[in-house]
């Protein structure tokens, strides 16, 4: 039995065509991700906003039923984020790859845990209002 073992070479204009769709993917994962986060403060200042009001805080289950809310929703932005900058790491090494194979300029990978990089600083604001609302549903603030 012969297997045919052809290797598919790839042109540089094939590369340079993978290497703007990239780019075009990674724009639109940094203005998703952006999009989000003001998404997630939208609804969170609208949540606390509705805690202080006075028909909320006169029913138990209301203000129960809201923070348990809040942590669903920061819960489902926190599992995106990490999804997104999965991606987008992924995104960034073939985005490299190609730069190195046409001679362009690479582009600075992030990395998540990193509390300084883009995605770092992203994930632990995420993190961070999670817990935020975790403890305030355990502790009855």
């Amino acid at each position: 039995m012969q297997v045919d073992q052809t290797v598919t070479t790839v042109s540089a204009g094939s590369a340079a065509d993978e290497y703007k769709s990239v780019c075009e993917f990674m724009r639109m994962y940094a203005t998703l991700r952006f999009y989000r986060l003001a998404l997630l403060l939208g609804t969170t200042g609208s949540i606390v906003t509705a805690l202080s009001s006075a028909a909320v805080r006169a029913n138990f289950a209301r203000i129960e039923i809201l923070k348990l809310g809040g942590l669903a929703v920061c819960l489902a932005f926190l599992v995106m984020e990490f999804r997104a900058t999965s991606q987008w790491i992924m995104l960034c090494d073939r985005c490299n790859a190609l730069a190195r194979k046409l001679h362009y300029q690479t582009v600075l990978s992030s990395s998540r845990w990193n509390p300084f990089s883009t995605s770092g600083a992203g994930f632990y604001l995420y993190s961070f209002v999670t817990v935020l609302w975790a403890v305030s549903f355990m502790i009855g603030i």
